[in-house]
């Protein structure tokens, strides 16, 4: 269903754990065929009570960027499409040892 779609990863945290869900998510992102823009270091951003994140200026920068990158990433796509002829999508094989 998101195959060829652009999705970015962005993990909001109070403390710790950021890194290991925006693994996560971009491990989705990766199996389900979409394009992921970049930022500038890890989609995460920090602040305890609601709106707090503001202040996280390097995280706000971030946000930014991917914004920005993404923003790119769709004018590329969409220019391309009348360029490019789309690849044929394959079923998906399951494999299953079990006998």
């Amino acid at each position: 269903m998101f195959r060829h779609k652009i999705g970015a990863s962005v993990v909001a945290v109070r403390r710790s754990g950021g890194i290991p869900v925006f693994d996560q998510l971009n491990n989705y992102i990766n199996y389900s065929e979409m394009l992921m823009p970049t930022s500038n270091y890890w989609n995460v951003a920090y602040g305890t009570a609601p709106g707090e994140v503001t202040q996280d200026e390097e995280g706000m920068q971030i946000m930014r960027v991917l914004g920005k990158n993404t923003a790119w990433m769709m004018k590329v796509v969409e220019a391309g499409k009348s360029q490019v002829k789309e690849n044929e999508k394959e079923d998906k094989i399951f494999t299953n040892f079990i006998r």
